[in-house]
């Protein structure tokens, strides 16, 4: 066949070739109409093509609670790409601690009922001097699940703010009168009219040092401000932020303030509709606290002595610290010391002198310039003398029996050997025994 014969052959074939292939491209369908290779095309750019993290907030406050992310990205965006439909990452869930001081007191019982209505639990602080009258209410507040607080004991901002030891007397007046109620110490510690203006450093450092945790609030309701603020207002003051990621909100339960119980049930439906959960405030989570003022700082007060610090708050720290109670079971009586509220010296328990006496129904008498402690117990009268390291028992028209003694005095509190003690008021230890979860000694 001729060179040219050829070349005619091979472009007919080639002519053929294309005309059979034109409809393929002319009727492939474009992807933006045809779902399959649309959806093909938008999980082939979003696999090659990262976006922007969905949970992203533009409030800068950081959460409350993070999320972990995940320790494989590479698997989390191969997933993400399988399944379009749960890119988007679990936000955070807003939460609202409501807070209500000054009580307990009539309006308790009116904010306990709405708190039970809605399912929902709130942080108490509450003054000893109130707690001391209504003991029933303070039962209440504890029973139903909510946490109390320390709000000191009266009130009284020129004894409080005087000095640091006056407020340290304070919350320990109060913590001992709900831990007698309750059997629990509280460990939140709330000042009365906040920290700012009135904590200075020493405040802050030494309360921390003691295993407390002092907070203030993110928002006011402004229940407080003046006398017979209405309930729209404190209602609008309430929720005038439904965005923040955490609110800690100071309300007030203290007598004067019905129209605070007024407003509750609709500061909590507004809150809810806008999302957040209700919670109780922790001891262990980070501080809520206001800066420390010009004035607070330059109010020149006098810290308290190293010796004092020694002797007061090292050793309540251990009140809060984890370890096994002690149980004492004397008579048909029983009582337990939490960890801190005992020690155990060269392998024998040591107790303080006034906690152990009076809750088995004695009373201790102290003598300021003798710092001896009297005791009067079972029938029996018994004088701590801690300069001399001995236990005396008066005897009516007999000798007085002296028995030698480990006493020491921490702070203002004589503490001594639990062995000792029992068996001179006439109840001497029966049996000791240690378990798992326990220390236990039986006396009768």
């Amino acid at each position: 066949m001729k060179a040219s014969s050829k070349r005619k052959l091979y472009l007919r074939v080639i002519l053929i070739g294309m005309l059979l292939t034109l409809p393929i491209f002319a009727f492939t369908p474009h992807p933006k109409n045809n779902p399959l290779a649309a959806a093909t095309q938008m999980l082939t750019v979003a696999a090659a093509k990262p976006q922007p993290h969905a949970s992203a907030n533009p409030d800068s406050s950081p959460p409350v609670k993070l999320i972990a992310a995940s320790a494989k990205p590479a698997q989390a965006a191969a997933k993400s790409a399988a399944q379009p439909a749960v890119q988007s990452a679990v936000r955070p869930q807003k939460t609202v601690y409501l807070t209500f001081d000054d009580g307990p007191s009539i309006v308790t019982r009116k904010v306990l009922q709405i708190l039970q209505n809605y399912g929902v639990k709130g942080t108490f602080f509450v003054l000893g001097n109130q707690a001391q009258t209504r003991p029933e209410l303070i039962t209440a507040i504890a029973e139903q699940g909510n946490v109390i607080g320390n709000h000191t004991y009266n009130h009284n901002y020129s004894e409080l703010y005087s000095s640091f030891t006056v407020f340290w007397k304070q919350i320990k007046q109060t913590e001992e009168i709900v831990r007698e109620i309750t059997g629990v110490r509280p460990q939140l510690v709330r000042a009365p009219g906040g920290t700012y203006g009135h904590f200075d450093s020493t405040y802050f450092k030494l309360l921390k040092q003691a295993g407390y945790n002092v907070m203030d609030w993110t928002v006011d309701s402004g229940d407080s401000r003046r006398k017979g603020v209405p309930a729209a207002e404190i209602l609008q003051e309430a929720t005038a932020d439904l965005k923040s990621r955490e609110v800690v909100l100071l309300l007030h339960d203290g007598a004067g303030h019905e129209a605070s119980a007024q407003a509750l049930p609709h500061i909590i439906e507004r809150f809810k509709a806008a999302g957040y959960a209700f919670d109780v405030l922790d001891p262990n989570a980070a501080p809520v606290q206001f800066r420390v003022s010009p004035k607070a700082a330059a109010a020149g007060r006098i810290p308290p002595s190293a010796a004092w610090v020694a002797s007061n708050i090292a050793p309540n720290a251990a009140l809060f610290a984890p370890g096994k109670p002690l149980v004492l079971e004397v008579g048909n009586m029983q009582t337990e010391l939490k960890p801190g509220e005992y020690s155990i010296v060269s392998g024998q328990y040591m107790v303080p002198l006034r906690a152990v006496v009076e809750r088995f129904g004695g009373k201790v008498y102290w003598d300021a310039a003798t710092h001896r402690g009297r005791v009067v117990w079972g029938g029996r009268v018994v004088t701590a003398d801690p300069e001399r390291q001995q236990l005396v028992m008066e005897r009516l028209g007999a000798t007085a029996v002296t028995r030698d003694v480990r006493i020491s005095l921490i702070g203002s509190s004589l503490w001594v050997g639990l062995r000792e003690l029992l068996e001179t008021v006439g109840y001497p230890p029966k049996s000791v025994s240690v378990t798992a979860d326990e220390r236990k000694v039986k006396a009768g």
